[in-house]
């Protein structure tokens, strides 16, 4: 089994977390999570997040 490791959190609450063979879960404040393929589309989900909070 794979552990989970923190990649970032940022100030608004959003989380990126490793969950094992390339794949990462964002989560927002509210817990809400997509689980998607590669770090890329990851942060890339982060920032789409952060935008529509500002």
């Amino acid at each position: 089994m794979e552990s989970i490791s923190r990649i970032c959190a940022t100030s608004k609450g959003t989380t990126i977390d490793a969950i094992g063979r390339g794949r990462y879960r964002v989560c927002n404040r509210q817990a809400v999570c997509s689980d998607v393929e590669g770090l890329w589309q990851a942060y890339e989900i982060l920032r789409r997040q952060e935008q529509s909070l500002s």
